[in-house]
């Protein structure tokens, strides 16, 4: 028996459930025996109990029918793990990560000025034979780990244009958006300005020309004017297990000593970090540039420390936790509509207040079936 809508947890269920019945389905009717909402419910929540495959999906359907049926109909039970492959396979990748999408902005609450980081990932385990692995480019909220946009590309270079193309169909007003030095491009800086978005990018030498002439501003600084590089300076110390990290972040607005900065779109100033880490036995340094229509140093400095989170955050728990390279699912659509599961979940797990890891969060679903509804629809309003 499905609970009325007055029985759902809150109104976070509705969303899920609605979105999941908007994906279309492309099967004709003769393949029809399951509904495909059933069992992209049933995907989703075998993958946050651990399931990383189609054997295993149908493993934990038959296991947890009782409760799959307390949301959904499932008239004809659980499919064998060869129709869930299928079934899942065919659907079209991007009418999932449509609804993906859809959803993931209804729960986005934005506060302040926004952090967006975009970073691109192989999901290695997809590869086979002669077809290269599957390659994706996410937009993740750095303040809650949100990802709210992901979109394929088709090699390393062409993640360029596709950064490009997701910040033309994303709502950046007032959001500060960063990515590594690839994306340092004069028409990523116009897009992000188009939508009234700020930017900080690293500068290496795919900007060249660029590179050398904030090298040679900031030596002649050194040299001439270091009162302006006190003015404005901000410091970082943290470390633990006996090591050491210091941060030094100096910037310098643009004057019109510079040619190159003018091609980016309201670029204010240049960037200098200096970096030292200390070990038992060594001490490591590091210099790199970045260039930002920002004009704060110490609200700067946190944007480029929190860039990487990204990579701490969400690839380390898709790799890690996920074991998203593992993965052998290649075929069809397969391998794009597990990644996008794979994230939608880690939007829910994040977003569960419990104060536990992704890995402790999803044990804890596979063992009590009513946090693992709390996970999936939101948990229940302490409000009388």
């Amino acid at each position: 028996m499905i609970r009325s809508a007055s029985e759902l947890i809150t109104k976070k269920n509705m969303l899920f459930l609605q979105e999941i019945e908007s994906i279309e389905d492309h099967r004709v009717d003769a393949n029809k025996n399951y509904e495909l909402a059933d069992i992209i419910f049933l995907t989703i929540a075998a993958v946050l109990c651990g399931a990383k495959g189609w054997k295993a999906i149908n493993i934990f359907g038959i296991a947890q029918l009782n409760w799959l049926k307390e949301y959904r109909t499932f008239e004809n039970g659980i499919p064998t793990r060869h129709s869930i492959g299928r079934i899942i396979r065919g659907i079209k990748a991007e009418s999932l990560v449509s609804c993906f999408i859809n959803f993931a902005n209804t729960v986005r609450q934005k506060e302040g000025k926004e952090h967006i980081s975009f970073d691109g990932k192989v999901v290695c385990g997809s590869k086979h034979g002669d077809n290269d692995a599957l390659q994706l480019m996410t937009a993740m909220v750095v303040e809650n780990g949100l990802v709210i946009y992901q979109k394929e590309t088709s090699t390393k270079t062409n993640e360029i244009p596709v950064m490009q193309s997701m910040l033309a169909s994303m709502d950046i007003k007032n959001v500060v958006i960063t990515a590594d030095a690839m994306h340092c491009q004069v028409e990523t800086a116009a897009a992000i300005r188009k939508g009234d978005g700020d930017y900080v990018l690293q500068v290496k030498n795919n900007q060249g020309k660029l590179l050398k002439e904030i090298q040679a501003f900031f030596h002649k600084t050194y040299r001439d004017t270091p009162e302006l590089l006190k003015e404005n300076h901000y410091k970082e110390l943290d470390g633990e297990h006996g090591r050491i990290n210091e941060r030094h972040y100096r910037l310098l607005p643009i004057t019109d000593w510079f040619d190159e900065t003018e091609r980016f779109q309201d670029s204010f100033a240049v960037i200098e970090v200096k970096r030292t880490r200390q070990l038992k036995n060594k001490n490591e340094h590091e210099t790199s540039y970045y260039i930002t229509s920002l004009k704060e140093v110490e609200m700067t400095a946190g944007y480029i420390r929190r860039h990487w989170a990204i990579e701490n955050s969400q690839h380390w728990i898709l790799d890690v936790t996920f074991r998203e390279d593992e993965c052998q699912i290649y075929a069809e659509d397969g391998a794009r509509n597990l990644a996008t599961i794979r994230r939608k979940l880690l939007n829910l797990i994040k977003s569960h207040s419990l104060k536990d890891s992704v890995a402790g969060k999803m044990q804890r679903a596979c063992w009590d079936s009513e946090f693992r509804a709390e996970i999936l629809f939101g948990e229940k309003s302490t409000n009388a």
